[in-house]
């Protein structure tokens, strides 16, 4: 299979960017992750505003929302959260 890529939303850029460097390294991890498995679920799913269903991934205290985009080849990274 042809590997996907990860792409972050304007919301995204922004959480990631304030974060430690230790942080971020741990946020691509997570990100390489989703892109590895594109079609694995979430933990849950969440409604956009647009009516885009986003899936929702809570790994110990980083809640990642995402979208994949299949034709692109992209996980698209909209929020990212400290819980």
């Amino acid at each position: 299979m042809e590997p996907y890529d990860f792409v972050l939303g304007a919301e995204a850029v922004h959480a990631f960017t304030v974060r430690s460097t230790r942080e971020r390294e741990r946020l691509v991890q997570i990100f390489d992750e989703l892109t590895q498995r594109p079609f694995e679920p979430g933990d849950y799913r969440e409604p956009g505003l647009a009516g885009r269903e986003y899936e929702v991934r809570l790994r110990d205290d980083v809640i990642v929302t995402w979208w994949v985009d299949h034709a692109a080849r992209e996980v698209r990274i909209v929020r990212v959260e400290w819980a």
